[in-house]
Order: C-alpha cells, then structure tokens, then sequence
C-alpha cells in the first residue's frame, strides 16, 4: 500500500529531487499529468529517466496540448487498482484536482499549496471557489509565510505543515565563490510581464557602471533588447546543468518579480555562494536576511533598487558572501523533506 499517491504537474527536475528523497523515507506513486511543457525555463527542466520511485505518466507531449477528457479517463483507470492512504495533490488549478477532490472522502486528500494571497485573490466568486476547493482538504503542505496568509484569509482550519520550499534544488559539486566584487549582476528565468524586466532594465540602463546579464527566453525578448543599453547583456536560456558557471562569474543575483509563489532560482543562488537582491513579493524572498545573505526590495520602487545597488561595495560584498555560507539552503532542504514525514 502507498503512504501517498502524489498527482502533479510535469516531472520537473525540483519535483523530481524531491520524491527521490521521499521515497527513500516513504512508500509513493507519483502521477504526473504531462511528460513535459511548452514553457520551460532551460534544459534539463523535466525528465523522466531513472526513477527510483513508483510513476505514471497520463499525458505524452506538452501538459498544455493534453485532451482534458482523454486526461481524466487515464486518472481514473491509472488509480482504480491502486491502494494507498493518501492522495497528495500538487495545487487546485486543474480540472484533475477537481475531480479526485470531490471523488473521495475528506479525509484521503491533502494539498500541496503554492499559491501566495500576492497573486491571489481572496474577495467574491473566486473566494468562493477556493473555499470550496479546501473544503475536501484534510491537510495543506504550504510553502511558506505567504502561502500560510492565504490560507488564513481563506479560513482553513485544519491542519497546516510548512515545507519552506516547492522542491529541492540539483546540488552539483560546487567552487567556492571569491570575495572579488566587479558589479556583475544576473537574472535568470522566463522573460515576461510578471517578471517586472522593463524596470530591471530601466534601473541599469541608469547605472552605467554596473553590468547586467539577462538569461533566458519570453515574448518580451525584442522589445527589452531595442531598449537595453550597452551593460546589460543577454543570452539564450541554458541548461541546468550549466547554471554553476553563469553563478560563479556573477557577484549577485537579481529577482524583480511583480509575483513569483516561490522563486527556485533564488535557491540555486544562494546554493552557488550568490548573494542576492528579490522582490518582496516573491515567497522565497523569506529565505532573504536583509543586509545578511542580501537584499529584499519594493519591486515598483526604482530608487530603492539604485539605492541597494549603489550601497555595495568590495568590503560589503565581502560580508554578504560570509552571510550566504552562514545561511546554509541544505538545513532548508532537510526541514523541507521532514515536513513530508
């Protein structure tokens, strides 16, 4: 019998490092709903080989090409002769969720949430919604202090375990970060609206003497482009695998997301000895000990990000590089994993 059959997404590389570790603790089944998706951030980002842990996969091809009704039939067939204890589901925005919610007892369904109240809303037909959703939960695994809010405002009163994370980082042998500051900054992640990157690049077009570099790909890419100065660099999005080296020739980290539930990259950072700059409304920015590991910001506020920016210096950067090893992710990862058990 299974402690959990887990229904998700996609088997994302985070997701993936995640149930390799449960698994050694717990007996699971993983569901995913799609082989891949068609808005990946690199390379590498989901893969399906050498699982050491039960799975199936209902969908070939893009999660977002998948037949909903050929999906739902699959579920069915794919549970029907399995045993389990629980059924862990990885959100409540698919029609998936939907129907193993309201197909079972109460008392065999459990939430991961990774929504925050920043992005959602908690007022009229969509509160109603949500609230019926957590009505068939028996328990919520929620990711941090902003997911915990919205579940607060939603007035969820069953039990409620904080994970401190939405998976587990790759974690490959590392070099060790040297204190020499030369204002290389980074941003690394898909290029959209919600990633507030018109006023990332209007804050360095306005610092001349620091350097940006922009990894990744979106719908924004031209128009970002024409209006960039001659510091601020862009590259096509890299494998993951290929991270570690984009980390060790950078100083800092940059995250200027309007919304973000989490922000995975802020992870890989801090893994990598990066000091970083976030948006406060990104649920890692928790994660963030101002002036410590480094700096957390007003994303609307252009001189705030001028005025942190400004402020570090060789003999800070120094400080914030000792702060980084000081805040160790693995000690996150460890309580990240027990909070499963």
């Amino acid at each position: 019998m299974y402690d959990y059959v887990i229904v998700t997404h996609i088997p994302a590389f985070y997701k993936i490092n995640l149930y390799e570790e449960l698994s050694k603790h717990l007996n699971i089944c993983v569901v995913f709903i799609a082989e891949t998706t068609s808005e990946i951030r690199a390379d590498g980002f989901t893969s399906l080989s050498n699982l050491s842990f039960d799975y199936t996969c209902l969908n070939r091809g893009n999660f977002q090409d998948r037949k909903l009704l050929t999906s739902l039939l699959s579920l069915r067939k794919v549970l029907a002769p399995l045993k389990y204890k629980k059924i862990m589901l990885a959100g409540w925005d698919l029609p998936e969720f939907w129907y193993l919610a309201f197909t079972h007892k109460q008392k065999y369904i459990v939430m991961v949430l990774e929504s925050t109240i920043r992005e959602s809303s908690t007022t009229g037909l969509k509160r109603f919604i949500k609230t019926l959703f957590l009505s068939r939960i028996s328990k919520v695994f929620a990711s941090g202090k902003e997911h915990i809010s919205l579940l607060e405002q939603l007035g969820f009163k069953r039990e409620v375990r904080v994970t401190n994370g939405v998976g587990l980082i790759n974690k490959p042998e590392r070099v060790k970060k040297q204190g020499c500051y030369a204002k290389r900054f980074l941003f690394i992640g898909r290029l959209s609206t919600v990633k507030n990157l018109d006023f990332l690049v209007d804050v360095f077009n306005g610092l001349p003497d620091a350097h940006l570099t922009i990894i990744g790909d979106g719908p924004l890419i031209k128009a970002l482009q024409e209006k960039s100065k001659k510091n601020i660099l862009y590259m096509n999005k890299i494998a993951n695998h290929a991270l570690g080296e984009q980390f060790l020739n950078h100083d800092v980290l940059i995250l200027a997301s309007l919304s973000e539930p989490w922000g995975l990259v802020i992870e890989e950072a801090l893994y990598h000895g990066l000091p970083v700059i976030v948006s406060r409304y990104c649920g890692a920015s928790e994660l963030v000990k101002h002036g410590e590991n480094g700096f957390i910001f007003n994303p609307l506020d252009a001189s705030e990000l001028k005025d942190i920016i400004s402020s570090i210096n060789i003999e800070s950067y120094a400080a914030l590089l000792k702060g980084v090893e000081v805040n160790d992710i693995q000690v996150k990862d460890a309580k990240q994993i027990g909070s499963y058990l």
